[in-house]
């Protein structure tokens, strides 16, 4: 007979906060874009909303990734799927930041509306 040990929520949370972040950082930067062409918004004034938008999304996805590492520090004594779960949502929210990084970079050199 199988064993089972019941994961607290927080733990499973750690797992979606980092793609879960930068699925609304990606629709905010596309949506700002396109409000940015809508309106005829200046391109410098269009360039900083976007990079300060940027930047702020890859500063939340850091403090994400910091705390996941720290979870996982934390979870490394604990019950058995607590340590999985804390390694697996570490190097999710680490590729959410990187993934994030990717996808805001062209707004600090790409011509806003094409």
């Amino acid at each position: 007979m199988m064993e089972t040990t019941p994961v607290p929520p927080r733990h499973m949370l750690v797992l979606i906060m980092g793609f879960g972040l930068w699925s609304a950082a990606f629709v905010a930067l596309y949506a700002v874009n396109a409000i940015g062409c809508a309106f005829a918004w200046p391109t410098v004034v269009q360039r900083w909303v976007m990079i300060g938008l940027a930047v702020i999304c890859s500063a939340a996805l850091l403090g994400v990734a910091g705390w996941s590492i720290v979870h996982w520090r934390r979870a490394a004594h604990a019950a058995r799927p607590v340590p999985s779960l804390a390694r697996i949502g570490t190097f999710t929210s680490v590729a959410a930041l990187a993934a994030t990084i990717f996808v805001s970079a062209p707004s600090f050199f790409v011509s806003m509306c094409m």
